[in-house]
């Protein structure tokens, strides 16, 4: 079984959009950072994520000649949608879910394959959190307060436990947090796990 793991930045305040600045590019990520997702994305089984996202994020990187753009392109993408056609499903390799949301994701955890990613879109991230259908959180944590915006846990039904599994800082200022749910074990291809440390 696959997991389910969620990439998303965020504010110290724990802001992960907002009309002041956006957590995901207010600071440079850096060369070091950069390779560490480039290294984690590129084994990706499928990127998850909701309509939003998906239409802002596919014109974007179909156009882009960053290093990420053909990661990004080449990754089996699965869009969230009631709305979505197929035909405006145009990023390569795209399929979309309509069903139940926790049916949707139970039944892409079972299928074969590496682990898929949440990456992009606050809302989608806090409904799957909210569900408890994230298997472990990496967090990036910008050196950076907004005071106000979206947060990632707003539509938590109740408080929840979590284990912090991996922290890394980096030069930049950025530091990965890595949690995983206290009901969820630790996925044995986190090699680098239980570990604090700085770049």
């Amino acid at each position: 079984m696959r997991d389910v793991v969620l990439y998303m930045s965020m504010s110290l305040d724990g802001f992960v959009d907002s009309d002041r600045e956006h957590p995901g590019v207010a600071i440079p990520e850096g060369d070091e950072l950069r390779q560490w997702k480039f290294d984690r994305i590129r084994k990706t089984g499928a990127h998850l994520m909701g309509r939003v996202s998906y239409q802002q994020m596919g014109p974007h990187w179909q156009q882009s000649d960053d290093p990420y753009a053909t990661v990004m392109n080449d990754i089996p993408k699965i869009v969230f949608s009631k709305t979505l056609s197929v035909s405006e499903a145009t990023w390569p390799v795209t399929r979309v879910a309509r069903g139940d949301l926790a049916a949707e994701i139970a039944a892409i955890k079972a299928e074969p394959g590496p682990d898929v990613i949440v990456w992009g879109g606050g809302r989608f991230a806090g409904a799957l959190a909210a569900a408890d259908l994230i298997d472990e959180y990496r967090l990036f944590v910008q050196p950076l307060v907004l005071g106000q915006g979206r947060a990632l846990f707003d539509q938590l039904p109740a408080s929840r436990h979590l284990d912090l599994v991996q922290a890394l800082s980096f030069p930049s200022g950025v530091v990965v947090q890595s949690y995983r749910p206290q009901n969820r074990s630790l996925n044995p291809d986190l090699s680098d796990s239980h570990q604090v440390r700085a770049w």
